[in-house]
């Protein structure tokens, strides 16, 4: 057949217009490697003249790529993270052989800077973080000695108050971010370590009344191996942990493996430590004076200690050298501890397949004597890319702990045993032997028996046998806390569609992880240690308390990530199924007349009482997170998290927690050119909003559990024991739920050089829990286990500025940081049980103590008490003396104490509200009294006596006189530093402070109260003694009087600026090292806790706020004072 030339003609255009199209458009494919060998998930794309991205690929596990060009005139550009970016023309070439360079210091800087960010368990750009939440990098304390996390954070955080419990080693911090959000339960952060909830193992834990050990969860985390701590502070941000965010989260993200040839890396660190001066105390000369004029005082009589041998410095008495001496107790407990850590870790891997390996050992002597802490972790982290699909990984984690601890305070008894007594018993020469000084038996009240009359001590002295011998406990007595944990954690991840950036994704995130908790807490204390006979409770006591947990945590996550033709839009979205169940048990034995010997309670002896628990739990919750921007402009977030859980009935078994955040970054707008040409790099406005809640932390609460505990019935052999129901059942017990909002915005200034960021927040949490809350007893039940009692709100603002390289002069650099916080407290609504169970009445009789006040409309952590005004300068007597004297009329006896007054002299009479004495119908003035009632009075004061203001001049003082004295909670806290580089020298300064907070000192109270045999600081050598004395230190009175009474007398200021670390370090030339085999070699040496700004009259003001939020010191152990030397080393 003959064709046509129509036909020939248009075979032959549409052959040319193919092999047009094939011209344009081509398959090219090659394969991308660097220094370390074949890159997998690199990049390449091709890129037009208008450098837009026209089609993308990424290499597969072996470094392989293949993609359909648009244009040969195009190009490619290759890059991969660490490694420098190539472009290259595409040409006429179709194999690639591409071979990147790893990146420069500086380019690694500007990579980091650009990496995305988790939010919200999403990774985006950090530029479009809608969210309140701030990233600290370990990597800025390198050389720094801190046994765990929240140590270092301290100071770093806007809005993150951390105040250390104790100097004594293992004691950790009281964390509260933004303020307190519950009542008496946690009030602490949640702490997530790479993504899994590290929480208290304990269920049944007492938050509100816990000593200052129980909260060091986080020594089960090795500083050593984390990479960087953010921390989420709205709800938007913390929404996604639902039930456990409620009071704010600190995700800890761990180091993983690299790729490249096995690198080993050693550190070593010296850290020497030693108590700060404390209390300057009396010795034993000026405290036997003391006690004499103290026992004296009250009765006016002269034999008031003549059989109290102990004060009489009499040789003819047996124990008279034991009782000789000028014993400085606190230097006897004190010490110069010691700090040993190091630390290997092993890191590398290749392109399937990278692994870290770590182990740490630490081994610390407390500053007080005979603490001892060792502590080893080891961590292996691995990761295998099983393809360019597929991959596994593993966090194994195990941590061993092992706190010797001290029995009791030692330093709070060394501070308040008489000075006078001997540490070691004494021979007639004086001379010690190797057995510990122990009191003899007091001998009885009415003194019939005492130390003349046979080897007793005086009655009189039992405050001091009751406080002990402290460096006898601390050999003879002794108390471990030994903790292991073990973390297991399997992970998958899966790209169930496209793996390259012009394709769809949908990732599947899989993992199960174990959690596994031991704790033993065993104690000892000796017969001899007392001189009580063998039946006492004190003879031979052992204890023991241990508890387990196990827990079970799976969760199955999809991650999508669509994609868009419209460049300018990205999404993603995440949905997550989370299951949890636990089982922990406990049981707790104390065991006392044992042989001697013989230190485990399991032995047969006084059976003194013996416990057990049994919980379990089951969590679920289901999370929907998405996030989409437009232009990186306009970014918004939304989640929605359900939680189930089996604390509740099923009425409210199940929650809902929703959050929404949205960030508008106005420096892309085109209005904004001519300041971002300038100076200002970045402007982003965000706000937020999210709810928030809290579980209680006991489980069965909606079950009638019984108890085997509550007794026996019955008698003689036939005893038979009780079991009753323990609680009702709580069906109504509804979730504690925080609502807020956030306003906040970010400024970058000279291309982010200066970076600052700005929040304002309002937190209302309604359904408080409570715990143990009290009802009418003709339910058959004192107490509730929990109940929802009220309302509370946290108002506050936050701000944090950083300033990099702010200050260049050739080798010299200069940064700084800065952070402030201020947080408002108010309590809205309080159910009227609890306010009355809280707000107890006023006991006249009780000294030292301040009333628990909790009001609606003000704020948690209110203290109470009296104001204090001085010391009376004159007693009554001196008055009626005066006017018997000089024969005054009324008129004039009445004119004369006015002037005497007006002119500053105290008495103790009754004032007006003009300040003018009150008088009596018979023409005497009103005897100032202390709580009268019922016709009489508690007690008359007296000169010498403290002064307490007369608040509604009704001659006494009462309830009435009770005024509100300040709060514990800081109006403002944060912290500053300074970073000062030359060539390769760093000298890096950190500091913390806290404003406006007010603390009860009981340690200055009890050091100063002059009612027991208590030794005292020398402050008291001042005390007033006779009339007209001027002094601010009232009379010295035994057992009787009302000197020390709650008051603003011991409220002080709690502001401090604290100098928490300065570091000097040197970084070694690579090249020289290079020579010596070694990769990497530093070296730091840094003072810790070097100075501290402060008013405050004790030890240390940085004190942890107790129940209901007072903070009280009652002679804590304060912070060491220490100095760290370190090197690092890396083969």
């Amino acid at each position: 057949m003959i064709m046509s030339k129509k036909t020939i003609i248009t075979t032959a255009c549409l052959s040319l217009l193919a092999l047009t199209a094939s011209a344009q458009s081509k398959r090219i494919s090659g394969t991308v490697s660097d220094p370390e060998g074949p890159v997998m998930m690199a990049n390449v794309v091709e890129k037009d003249a208008n450098d837009r991205i026209v089609s993308a690929a990424q290499t597969d596990v072996n470094g392989n790529f293949s993609m359909e060009i648009k244009s040969p005139k195009n190009k490619l550009v290759v890059s991969y993270v660490g490694d420098k970016t190539k472009t290259i023309k595409i040409g006429d070439t179709e194999t690639f052989t591409i071979t990147l360079e790893s990146a420069s210091r500086n380019i690694t800087e500007v990579v980091v800077k650009a990496t995305r960010t988790s939010s919200g368990g999403l990774m985006i750009p950090k530029r479009e973080v809608s969210v309140a939440q701030q990233t600290f990098n370990m990597d800025n304390l390198n050389g720094l000695s801190f046994t765990s996390a929240d140590e270092a954070l301290q100071g770093e955080i806007a809005g993150l108050d951390i105040v250390a419990n104790s100097g004594n080693l293992g004691a950790g911090t009281t964390m509260r971010l933004r303020g307190v959000t519950t009542i008496n339960g946690n009030a602490q952060p949640l702490i997530v370590v790479d993504d899994k909830i590290f929480d208290n193992p304990d269920e049944t834990f007492d938050f509100a009344n816990a000593n200052e050990e129980e909260y060091a969860s986080l020594l089960s985390v090795n500083v050593e191996d984390i990479a960087s701590i953010t921390v989420l502070k709205d709800a938007a941000a913390t929404a996604i942990w639902g039930v456990n965010g409620a009071n704010g989260v600190i995700q800890i993200t761990t180091k993983r493996g690299s790729r490249g040839k096995t690198r080993v890396n050693f550190s070593y660190k010296f850290t020497g430590n030693w108590q700060p001066d404390g209390y300057k105390l009396l010795n034993g000369d000026d405290y036997t004076m003391l006690m004499k004029e103290e026992f004296y005082n009250p009765s006016q009589s002269s034999t008031a200690t003549t059989n109290i041998a102990e004060l009489n410095y009499d040789p003819s008495w047996s124990e008279y050298e034991n009782w000789n001496n000028n014993t400085d107790w606190v230097k006897a407990v004190k010490q110069f501890g010691q700090m040993h850590s190091y630390n290997l870790n092993l890191t590398g891997g290749g392109q399937k397949a990278q692994f870290r390996i770590s182990a740490g050992y630490d081994h610390q002597t407390g500053s007080i004597i005979k603490q001892k802490l060792d502590r080893f972790s080891t961590r292996l982290v691995l990761d295998y890319n099983v393809s360019d699909r597929i991959r596994f990984s593993t966090n194994f984690a195990l941590t061993y702990t092992d706190n010797n601890q001290n029995y009791a305070n030692l330093l709070s008894k060394a501070q308040t045993l008489a000075p006078n007594m001997s540490i070691y018993r004494q021979n007639a020469d004086g001379t010690d032997t190797d057995e510990y000084y122990i009191m003899n038996p007091s001998g009885s009240s009415n003194g019939a028996i005492n130390p003349y009359t046979g080897n007793y001590s005086s009655y009189e002295m039992r405050n001091v046998r009751a406080i002990g011998n402290p460096v006898a406990i601390a050999n003879l007595a002794w108390k471990k806390d030994q903790t292991y944990r073990i973390v297991p954690d399997f992970s998958i991840k899966y790209e169930l569609l496209g793996t390259g950036v012009e394709q769809h994704r949908l990732t599947f995130n899989g993992r199960v992880y174990f959690d596994i908790y031991a704790r033993s807490v065993p104690s000892y204390y000796p017969a001899s240690l007392s001189t009580e006979n063998w039946t006492a409770s004190t003879y031979n006591v052992s204890t023991n308390t241990e508890s387990n947990r196990f827990l079970t945590n799976g969760r199955a996550e999809l991650v999508y990530t669509p994609y868009f033709h419209n460049k300018d839009l990205t999404a993603m979205m995440l949905f997550r199924y989370e299951m949890s169940t636990s089982k922990s048990n406990s049981q707790s034995i104390t065991n006392n007349e044992l042989p001697n010997g013989i230190t485990s309670p399991t032995t047969d002896g006084d059976l003194r009482s013996m416990s057990s628990s049994n919980s379990r739990a089951n969590s679920q919750d289901w999370i929907y997170n998405g996030h989409i921007s437009y232009k990186g402009r306009y970014n918004a977030s939304f989640s929605l998290r359900a939680d189930g859980n089996s604390k509740f009935g099923p009425k409210n078994k199940w929650a809902y927690f929703p959050g929404v955040s949205l960030r508008w970054n106005a420096i892309d707008e085109g209005f904004m050119k001519p300041l971002r040409d300038k100076f200002l790099s970045m402007l982003g406005l965000r706000a937020s909003w999210g709810i928030v809640g809290k579980a209680p932390d006991a489980d069965y609460l909606f079950y009638s559990t019984y108890n085997t505990s509550s007794g026996r019935y019955g008698k003689g052999n036939s005893l038979l024991t009780v079991a009753t129901i323990d609680g009702l059942k709580l069906d109504d017990l509804r979730w504690e739920k925080t609502t807020s909002y956030n306003l906040g915005f970010n400024l970058g200034f000279f291309n982010d050089m200066i970076e600052m960021d700005f929040d304002y927040y309002h937190k209302s949490t309604k359904d408080l829990l409570m715990k143990g809350v009290a009802i009418p007893t003709t339910t058959g039940y004192s107490s509730v286990s929990y109940a929802n009692v009220g309302k509370m709100n946290n108002d506050g603002w936050e701000m944090n500025i950083n300033a990099h390289d702010f200050i260049k002069i050739g080798k010299f650099r200069v940064s700084a940081g800065i952070n402030a916080a201020q947080n408002y407290n108010e309590i809205k609504e309080m159910d009227k049980r609890v306010l009355d169970a809280i707000n107890t009445e006023w006991s006249a009789t009780t000294r030292g103590a301040y009333l628990n006040r909790v009001q609606i409309g003000n704020a948690l952590g209110s203290i109470y008490g009296f104001r204090y005004k001085g010391v009376f300068q004159y007693s009554y007597q001196y008055l009626q003396n005066y006017q018997k004297e000089h024969n005054l009329t009324a008129d004039q006896y009445r004119s004369w104490i006015n002037e005497q007054l007006a002119a500053g002299h105290t008495f103790p009479v009754a004032t007006g509200a003009d300040g003018k004495v009150i008088m009596t119908s018979n023409g005497e003035p009103q005897h100032l009294v202390y709580n009268y009632d019922s016709g009489s009075s508690t007690y008359t004061f007296q000169g010498g006596d403290a002064i307490y203001e007369d608040i509604n001049h009704d001659g006494q003082i009462n309830a009435l006189d009770i005024v509100y004295l300040g709060n514990s909670l800081p109006k403002l806290q944060g912290g500053f530093n300074f970073t000062f580089n030359y060539g390769r020298w760093s000298l890096k300064t950190r500091f913390a402070y806290r404003f406006g907070n007010k603390v009860v000192n009981a340690a200055r109270m009890s050091l100063q109260e002059m009612f027991n045999t208590n030794n005292q600081t020398t402050t008291v050598n001042y005390r007033w003694r006779q009339d007209g004395d001027v002094t601010p230190m009232p009379r010295a009175l035994y057992n009787t009087g009302y000197n020390f009474q709650g008051s603003s007398r011991y409220v002080e200021s709690g502001s401090f600026v604290r100098f928490n670390n300065l570091q000097l370090s040197y970084n070694f030339d690579r090249k020289v090292l290079k020579r010596w085999g070694l990769s990497a070699l530093q070296v730091y040496f840094s003072m810790n806790n070097l100075w501290l700004w402060t008013k405050y009259s004790g030890i240390d003001p940085e004190i942890s706020a107790g129940s209901w939020g007072v903070a009280t010191e009652s002679s804590q152990t304060p912070r060491s004072k220490s100095f760290t030397a370190s090197i690092s080393i890396g083969f």
